[in-house]
């Protein structure tokens, strides 16, 4: 019996070629699609499941409540926290410290900069990688040994087996390698979130300078920088432990409410397998975003279920004759219901197959547009079968289960009487309508993506992005020694304007808040949190930032340079000269910017600052947030880059230039060079690449639903041959065909335009209103979309209009 079935399911495939590669086609684009963004969501909502004890591990998170601010949550904390915690929790079982540091490594006798991850001992039993060689347990049980990665042990000595060996520093210090590890997977922090390829003992010195700076922070609570992560004992609660962090901290935190009052500190305790998809400071990825991909590779695999279904129901008056036959010859139900099941999961495992072929081509530029990485094994067949088998298996049945039920159902007289396909015109014209409403929608979102994130990244940034070089990597000695020696050789240089250092530039993703207020300030009032920019005198002008009253900080000023110690210290006694933003001026209170040079802002504790310029507001985040109020201080204590503003007349011959000036005047540092626009760009390269994917769907929606538009104007036009030969015959042009043809599918599809128009506004503006700054969306938008889908739909249509018009009237009338 099986073996009937199929023999019969096979021969209609062949015989109805059109549809069968019409639906073939549109359905393997639309598992293709499903299985690729299922791969990507499985893979994203994974990450360090497979730690052993991976359900115990925390990360510490700093939360701070102020009354009229928005709760905020970082995910770095002071170093002296974690052994705190070990000491007074007794419910956690293991701490963990995790702090990254930049080192320049001799690699075949050239400086190479590397990141190293500085751990507490007991780290590899948090996070058990698999150990090549080396004890995980003693691998970092002190100073100066080092783990490595199989890939980072075949970089610098050729081959994995590297047990034993010294890596150098320019510095001169060794660091003895004491285990390799596999490379680590794609799904773990330490690969994408927090990338690690070297780890040692956080009591290693590396005799760079950074070593006494690193000392000095063991008692520094107000000093956040690394990850702390614990690994509680089974069986305990670590909500049970959050009304006892407020405490803890008062305990061993002094002057918190000198820090801003009404100020509520305390920790959180964040699962390590929750940390991928609970974002915080931008690093992982969003349950939205993961929610939004989902919705759109579903809607383009619905798509493709309805070309599915609608084609088929639409051929199955083609059947109508053989059902009745069947009935008559006494075919059961059962059977006739079994018959078409098994031609439409027939149909579904062939483009199942098409779609497998499809995800293992497209699957890396997939990727590299998501800009992610997947292990092989992902990718792999068992894991591709896995998640297209499934989907075959309902696809085949939605497309089968309702032309079965409609046809098995009547009586053999009834269906050798009418001549009308199941379902009915108005089922057909209802999913087309859904088709182009999901399309149009998707095409709608594409192009407001696109302006969005164009305006977002050429909008008024407070200062001159072009024709501006970063160079960092200056906060090592050897750096630190020769930055202002720097500066000065490349201002010499020809096309050179000016050039001033920082600790950050605009898009770095790092603040420095500190609280302020004005000395007239009434007791027991909120200070302002506001954001703190540590440049040296010449920054401002090199990043081109606009004066709006006063003056800038003058490197002919010595007294314009402060320090942290002087901070601290209250003054000494000494004016310190601030510059503060518009918008800092405003929050301060302060009427204009005029009013406010001279005037006297109180840092922290009640260090008295003279505000000497105010400036143009800049963006250092990007248009999700406002302009945040900023204070600027000339300091050298934490210089790390240097901005050098190119001349109009600046070209290849100066970047050379500064290159060799670097290398002369600082041949052991690696020189990383970046221009700040192409830097700025880069934070906004993730809603790129969501417009380029959106794209992307959007076209494979289209494109799907004009392939079941085709199949259904092939069946349309075959089921109306005589009706068009008698029409030809009475004194109907090859013209009238045509429109009468193209109006039948027209009429959906502009139903799909008033559906979709208000739908996509209502979703869009909720994206745009996660940016500070948006674009206003524009009605023009949404009807020139709908307009592309209407002359989309016109040619799919026309086409095979035109071909069935012209034929001769005699011809169609001997049809049948």
């Amino acid at each position: 019996m099986l073996t009937n079935y199929l023999r019969v399911a096979v021969r209609v495939l062949v015989r109805q070629r059109l549809y069968t590669v019409l639906n073939v086609v549109g359905l393997a684009l639309g598992i293709a699609t499903a299985a690729m963004m299922g791969l990507f969501v499985w893979h994203e909502t994974h990450y360090d499941g497979f730690f052993r004890d991976a359900g115990r591990i925390f990360r510490v998170l700093p939360a701070q409540y102020l009354p009229g601010h928005a709760p905020g949550r970082m995910t770095v904390t002071a170093k002296p926290l974690g052994p705190v915690l070990a000491q007074d929790l007794p419910e956690v079982e293991a701490m963990v410290r995790v702090a990254r540091h930049a080192v320049v490594l001799r690699d075949r006798g050239a400086p190479v900069e590397d990141r190293i991850t500085l751990v507490d001992a007991p780290f590899f039993r948090l996070f058990d990688f698999p150990f090549l060689a080396g004890d995980p347990a003693t691998a970092l049980a002190g100073p100066g040994t080092v783990v490595l990665t199989e890939g980072q042990a075949r970089r610098y000595f050729g081959t994995a087996e590297a047990l034993g060996r010294t890596l150098t520093l320019t510095s001169g210090a060794g660091l003895m390698v004491t285990g390799v590890v596999r490379d680590l997977p794609s799904n773990t922090l330490f690969s994408r979130d927090l990338p690690t390829q070297i780890w040692t003992n956080i009591a290693t010195k590396f005799q760079d300078g950074w070593d006494p700076l690193f000392a000095d922070k063991d008692t520094r609570w107000r000093d956040e920088f690394l990850q702390t992560f614990v690994m509680l004992r089974p069986g305990v609660d670590p909500a049970a432990l959050a009304p006892r962090f407020p405490a803890l901290l008062a305990a061993h935190r002094e002057g918190m409410e000198a820090v801003a009052p009404g100020l509520v500190e305390t920790l959180e305790l964040q699962p390590l397998t929750a940390m991928h998809t609970d974002p915080i400071e931008g690093r992982g990825v969003s349950p939205a975003t993961l929610a939004g991909f989902v919705a759109i590779a579903g809607l383009v695999l619905a798509i493709a279920i309805v070309n599915f279904v609608n084609l088929a129901t639409a051929r199955s008056s083609l059947r109508a004759r053989e059902v009745a036959i069947r009935k008559t010859l006494g075919g059961r139900r059962g059977q006739l219901v079994a018959q078409f099941l098994l031609e439409s999961v027939l149909l579904a495992l062939v483009a199942g197959l098409l779609g497998l072929a499809l995800v293992e081509l497209a699957m890396p530029r997939f990727l590299t547009l998501l800009d992610v990485r997947l292990d092989a094994s992902f990718v792999s067949g068992a894991w591709l079968l896995a998640t297209i088998a499934p989907l075959v298996l309902v696809v085949g049945l939605l497309g089968g289960l309702y032309p079965a039920y409609v046809l098995s159902r009547p009586r053999p007289t009834d269906l050798l009487r009418e001549s009308r396909a199941a379902g009915g015109g108005r089922l057909r014209a209802a999913l087309v309508m859904l088709q182009f409403t999901a399309a149009i929608v998707l095409g709608i979102a594409t192009i407001v993506m696109g302006q969005q994130t164009r305006y977002a990244s050429t909008q008024n940034l407070g200062f001159r992005a072009e024709g501006a070089v970063v160079l960092r990597g200056l906060d090592r000695p050897a750096g630190l020694a020769g930055i202002d020696a720097l500066r000065d050789a490349l201002l010499r240089i020809p096309g050179v304007a000016a050039a001033g250092a920082a600790a950050n530039v605009p898009s770095d993703r790092s603040a420095w808040t500190n609280n302020y207020r004005l000395p007239e300030t009434p007791a027991g009032t909120p200070d302002l949190l506001i954001r703190t920019e540590q440049v040296d005198a010449d920054y401002l002008q090199a990043l081109g930032v606009p004066l709006r009253a006063g003056r800038l900080f003058d490197p002919a000023r010595p007294g314009d340079i402060t320090s942290h110690a002087a901070l601290r210290a209250g003054g000494g006694g000494v004016t310190i000269p601030a510059v503060l933003s518009a918008t800092a001026v405003r929050r301060l209170g302060l009427a204009t910017a005029e009013q406010a040079v001279g005037r006297t802002v109180v840092y922290g504790g009640g260090t008295a600052l003279t505000i000497v310029g105010v400036v143009d507001d800049v963006q250092f985040d990007s248009a999700h947030a406002d302009f945040e109020p900023t204070i600027y201080l000339a300091m050298h204590d934490d210089r790390s880059i240097l901005l050098v503003r190119l001349a109009p007349n600046a070209d290849a011959a100066t970047l050379a230039a500064i290159d060799d000036t670097w290398r002369r005047l600082l041949p052991d540092l690696p020189l990383t060079r970046e221009f700040l626009d192409d830097h700025i760009r880069q934070v906004y390269a993730e809603e790129a690449r969501q417009g380029d994917l959106l794209a992307l769907f959007s076209g494979l929606a289209i494109l799907i639903a004009c392939l079941g538009l085709f199949g259904l104007a092939a069946f349309t036009a075959e089921r109306r041959t005589k009706e068009i030969g008698l029409r030809k015959v009475l004194g109907a042009t090859v013209a009238d065909i045509v429109r009468l043809l193209v109006w039948q599918f027209s009429k959906p599809v502009l139903l799909a335009n008033l559906v979709a128009w208000p739908l996509a506004w209502v979703l869009m503006g909720r994206w745009l209103g996660g940016y500070a700054y948006r674009i206003q969306m524009n009605p023009l938008v949404f009807a020139l979309a709908g307009l592309a889908a209407l002359a989309i739909a016109w040619v799919t249509v026309a086409g095979h209009a035109a071909r069935v018009a012209a034929a001769k009237p005699v011809t169609a009338l001997r049809y049948e």
